[in-house]
């Protein structure tokens, strides 16, 4: 019980002690980092490459589960755009975990997405975890590696 009064006590501290370069990158890739993961959750179902590859960097790269990479934005595209034919995403759903600001430039977006899937005619729960990287471009933030596991 002692333990759990300290730490409620330091919280504060805690908080107040994160550098402001920090807070910064986090609510400035906010709101990118929001949209993309909102638009994810239509595209992946409606199979909409343009937009799935949109929040990319030009040479972003998107690591599968099976450890392959996926090069530049335009090689992203083209792989949202070779669904297998007879593969049928009928819900999707992503969830951010966590983020941490690395430097003022880059922060990390971690989480899970789900998504029920029609193959072969029968139905399948696919659940896989993420880690994202998103650099500031100019005024906006990019994915410059996303990692699917």
């Amino acid at each position: 019980m002692k333990h759990s009064i300290l730490v409620l006590a330091a919280t504060p501290l805690l908080i107040a002690a994160t550098p402001a370069w920090q807070q910064q990158a986090l609510s400035s890739a906010a709101p990118f980092i929001n949209k993309a993961n909102g638009e994810w959750e239509h595209a992946i179902v409606t199979g909409d490459a343009a937009a799935l590859s949109a929040p990319y960097a030009k040479d972003g790269v998107f690591i599968t589960p099976d450890g392959t990479a996926i090069h530049g934005k335009a090689g992203v595209k083209t792989m949202y755009a070779r669904r297998p034919a007879g593969v049928k995403v009928l819900r999707a759903s992503i969830h951010s975990d966590g983020r941490a600001a690395a430097d003022p430039e880059d922060v990390y977006e971690w989480g899970s997405a789900q998504m029920t899937v029609v193959r072969k005619g029968k139905q399948h729960m696919v659940v896989g975890r993420y880690l994202t990287v998103w650099h500031r471009a100019g005024k906006q933030w990019l994915i410059t590696h996303n990692i699917a596991f």
